[in-house]
């Protein structure tokens, strides 16, 4: 297979059936189940389909028919995450709106704008003369900005906060008053945040789209990395907020204390930070002053 891929209308009627019904259905039904087993898969879930929603409009021609195909998959998505979560009959990992349907909100609404961008993207792709993906144009901010990702990312499975109570025993010299959510123990970000572990997971994407940008040369009214920057900017003030200057988390948080985890996270986003601050430095000494030939 090549790139740009077929247009989906231009597939046999089979294909267009398995990839613009069957795929959502599917795919949506598995995160179903995932929202009542595991909120970090779950999570990890949604960003797929959401870059499946982008892939999914590149393969129509212009961003109408990309919002058509989003408002389609959107909906059979949305339904089957229900039906998922209806047949594991567990406890949503992540809180629902109520009632339930209204989930489809969630879905429709940013299933067409991301398949309506693939669309416009596919669009631009068709029409302009095509430039060729040139790896060699990744540097050392692009890689910073992986490992900063990555770090960034692994950081959200290990311990950020803790009791000073190790187990529900309250062991001697322990405080029994120090708890998170009713809970003594260690707690990873996934366990101790409702917002902030799903933004930081969010952030961990910006390298990437700095690098496709990058590899393919587009023009921007902005220089390359200065969103990345601003990203990793960002996520590393919310880690040192909720940690440091607003204090712990919880009501009335009462000797708990950071986890290796917290640092690493913050290591993480100061590595997203440089990496966008390197390409822009790139991006400076490229461009020439005006009136320079």
């Amino acid at each position: 297979m090549g790139f740009p891929p077929p247009l989906l209308l231009d597939r046999p009627i089979p294909a267009r059936i398995l990839l613009g019904l069957v795929v959502p259905s599917a795919f949506g039904f598995v995160c179903g189940v995932a929202l009542d087993k595991s909120k970090p898969l779950y999570i990890v879930l949604i960003v797929i389909a959401a870059i499946g929603g982008v892939l999914g409009g590149f393969e129509m021609y212009g961003s109408g028919q990309g919002a058509l195909r989003g408002l389609v998959g959107g909906t059979l998505f949305g339904l089957f995450v229900l039906l998922g979560h209806q047949v594991v009959s567990g406890d949503a990992t992540v809180k629902l709106p109520h009632p339930a349907i209204l989930l489809l909100i969630f879905t429709i609404v940013p299933g067409v704008a991301l398949s309506a961008w693939g669309g416009r993207l596919r669009f631009e792709y068709e029409e302009r003369e095509q430039v060729p993906i040139d790896l060699t144009r990744i540097g050392v901010g692009e890689l910073i900005g992986f490992a900063g990702a990555a770090v960034l990312f692994f950081s959200l499975f290990l311990m950020w906060f803790s009791t000073s109570c190790s187990s529900p025993g309250h062991p001697r010299g322990c405080n029994p008053n120090s708890t998170l959510h009713g809970r003594v123990g260690d707690f990873t970000a996934w366990q101790t945040f409702s917002k902030l572990d799903i933004l930081l997971a969010l952030a961990c994407t910006a390298p990437f789209i700095l690098a496709w940008i990058v590899v393919r040369g587009h023009d921007l009214t902005w220089r390359p990395g200065e969103v990345t920057m601003i990203v990793g900017m960002t996520a590393a003030v919310l880690i040192v907020l909720n940690g440091v200057i607003l204090g712990k988390p919880g009501p009335d948080p009462v000797d708990i204390s950071l986890g290796i985890g917290w640092y690493v996270g913050l290591l993480g986003a100061l590595g997203i930070l440089t990496g966008g601050l390197l390409r822009q430095a790139v991006g400076a000494r490229a461009r020439k002053p005006p009136g320079v030939i």
